[in-house]
């Protein structure tokens, strides 16, 4: 059982759009773990498990056997992706600040600290993504995708705006959220009511939020979104290079 379970959560995370994954690996892996913690109290393959209460949802952390710094973050439920309606329910927000929190184990991972500005979190599309289970990645950003931020960012809280510059060749639109933490912030609900062309094309929508400085040195947020085919890990840069 052990060996199969390892071998499901190499599956789970293997590159985007592979062949060889198994599109419902990662859900057998959190059923797993949500099984340990019940009845065992361990988390085990996981590296965290929440289980649910009463409004809050329950969630599992796997560390990526992949790569080095990488984390995901999926609900105990099955939730297939960002065109599921269960995805823009407020309590949702719960999850997105999880995986926020999960930062620190990527710094961890790295061996030194990061600043909130080289940490996102990415969840890819249904037509890029390899699983069927709604997880959301967690890891450094691309040093190029930062740089262009802190440049071309909006720095005050307002409504959504095409960001300027591209990010690895794509353009994405970009909102700022002027809040240190996502624990009432609504990621996927915030674009499907301000963004009525992705609210009509969620299956092909790409959610990329990345830790930012804002006016006055106050901690927040960029999300950005698109709704092209390229995957929003893309922005990620898995290596931490030049970190």
């Amino acid at each position: 059982m052990l060996c199969l379970t390892i071998a499901l959560l190499t599956a789970a995370v293997t590159d985007v759009g592979s062949a060889s994954a198994h599109r419902n690996a990662l859900w057998q892996v959190v059923q797993t773990c949500a099984l340990a913690a019940a009845h065992l109290g361990s988390a085990f393959p996981c590296e965290e498990v929440i289980l649910p209460r009463q409004g809050v949802p329950g969630s599992a952390l796997i560390k990526s056997p992949r790569y080095r710094t990488e984390f995901l973050l999926t609900p105990l439920t099955a939730v297939a992706g960002l065109e599921s309606p269960s995805v823009r329910w407020q309590g949702s927000s719960q999850l997105w600040n999880r995986a926020w929190k999960a930062r620190s184990k990527v710094s961890a991972s790295l061996g030194r600290h990061l600043p909130r500005t080289a940490i996102a979190m990415a969840v890819n599309s249904r037509t890029e993504r390899s699983q069927d289970q709604f997880h959301i990645h967690i890891d450094c950003v691309a040093v190029s995708v930062e740089k262009k931020l802190v440049l071309k960012g909006p720095k005050v809280e307002g409504p959504w705006q095409l960001l300027p510059l591209a990010l690895m060749g794509k353009r994405y639109w970009i909102k700022a959220v002027d809040k240190p933490d996502l624990e009432t912030t609504n990621v996927v609900g915030i674009i499907a009511s301000g963004l009525p062309q992705a609210r009509g094309a969620m299956h092909h929508v790409n959610v990329v939020v990345v830790g930012a400085e804002l006016a006055g040195a106050r901690p927040g947020f960029y999300i950005l979104t698109n709704w092209e085919s390229s995957a929003a890990e893309r922005l990620l840069d898995h290596d931490c290079t030049s970190r």
